[in-house]
């Protein structure tokens, strides 16, 4: 199967591995994590894009992604269906989507024509009317996909909380030896302040300026969650949780059960 970009044919290949999600769901992040466990770690790129890129605005621009090596690994926001068939991996990211509600507001008042108010994006979110399409339909999507044994399915609130265990579960997924060693720099240089410091090699902003000549806030904005509690009112919590009740997501991890000392 080949999927053409202008005149361009790209030709996935079995090793190929997709890190997914819906926008602003912390696939960056992913990037990341994914980049320091399959190299050595160096920060020499330009942008996070040029070791893993885009898969789709890639292809929108022409960039000839057969010339990378094997294995590849891409960026995708695509809903399941739109990826490639075939035995690739998948790692996607879920992540509480009133969170990814108000992170997508920022960003899209910062880096698209929409300047209006929260209670008007709401509204568009919740009826999938914006940028990215329903977050109700595309978590649903990969979810009913998550105990494909080609797909690793995790959780946002999973790497904010038990890191440790997340990045374990992503090293085996990949057959990616991790020792202790590597799991130190991995903490270290895919923590917040680290990826703040060096936000021009991550920023979407930094990727399309002269294209787009887009201006606005920065791309990694606070990282953390429960944001969505802050904005929403009673009534929005309300009709997102109805709404959302129809998304069934494998459970979060859980922390450790504590062992009895003698």
């Amino acid at each position: 199967m080949s999927i053409l970009s202008g005149r361009l044919a790209f030709r996935p290949r079995p090793n190929d591995v997709y890190l997914a999600s819906y926008a602003r769901s912390g696939t960056t992040w992913l990037q990341m994590i994914v980049y320091q466990l399959t190299t050595d770690g160096s920060m020499d790129f330009t942008h996070i894009t040029e070791p893993i890129p885009y898969f789709e605005r890639a292809l929108s621009v022409g960039r000839d992604l057969n010339k990378l090596p094997s294995p590849r690994l891409f960026k995708t926001h695509f809903r399941y269906k739109k990826l490639p068939k075939g035995p690739y991996k998948r790692i996607y990211i879920a992540r509480n989507g009133k969170d990814v509600l108000v992170s997508c507001y920022y960003f899209f008042r910062a880096h698209s024509p929409f300047k209006g108010s929260f209670d008007q994006f709401f509204k568009n979110f919740m009826v999938g009317n914006v940028q990215s399409g329903s977050w109700f339909r595309h978590v649903a999507e990969w979810s009913a996909h998550a105990a494909d044994t080609n797909v690793l399915f995790i959780r946002y609130e999973d790497l904010v909380n038990h890191f440790e265990r997340t990045v374990n579960r992503i090293a085996e997924f990949l057959n990616v030896p991790l020792s202790p060693e590597i799991y130190a720099r991995i903490a270290e240089r895919c923590s917040f302040t680290f990826m703040k410091q060096h936000e021009e090699k991550f920023g979407f902003l930094q990727e399309v300026l002269i294209e787009f000549g887009f201006t606005g806030e920065d791309f990694i904005r606070k990282g953390k969650s429960g944001s969505g509690k802050e904005h929403l009112s009673p009534e929005q919590e309300a009709m997102f949780d109805r709404a959302a009740s129809t998304v069934i997501m494998p459970p979060p991890l859980e922390a450790p059960a504590r062992t009895a000392r003698a």
